[in-house]
């Protein structure tokens, strides 16, 4: 693997441990009515869906089956990066699961009802956004 990638990994590992730490039982208004920092403990998966136990395993799987694949695919893999902040993200919020037995998080948007989030989740969720337009552009080159 690329130690640039698995760098910026151990990054966004450290960024989401340490956020998660910081906010620890905090309210901070960032721009009234829209976004705020809430500090709340999310005891099920994604979007608070799920048992903690069911996803505590899928998240295991989750990772393993990414690394597998990497280890599997290494010379036909350019871009390390969006697989590895996957693996971050997911081993963030795994930490907590865990040693909290809950993921920490925080971040509020208060538009839609849209569901607090954390930084694990914003990477898990880029990398997976990546991933995706990086696979519909090779399909329109097939």
């Amino acid at each position: 693997m690329k130690t640039k990638s698995i760098i910026i990994g151990i990054i966004v590992l450290l960024v989401d441990q340490i956020s998660k730490i910081i906010m620890i039982n905090k309210k901070i208004t960032l721009i009234p009515g829209f976004l705020s920092l809430n500090y709340i403990e999310n005891t099920g998966g994604a979007f608070g869906m799920g048992k903690i136990n069911i996803v505590l395993i899928l998240s295991l799987v989750l990772i393993i089956g990414i690394i597998v694949f990497l280890i599997k695919q290494k010379n036909k893999i350019n871009n390390y990066t969006p697989y590895i902040v996957i693996i971050a993200g997911s081993v963030g919020n795994l930490i907590d699961r865990i040693f909290r037995g809950y993921v920490i998080d925080f971040i509020d948007i208060n538009v839609f009802n849209f569901p607090t989030f954390n930084i694990a989740d914003i990477f898990i969720t880029f990398g997976i956004i990546y991933l995706i337009i990086n696979i519909l552009f090779k399909c329109k080159k097939l």
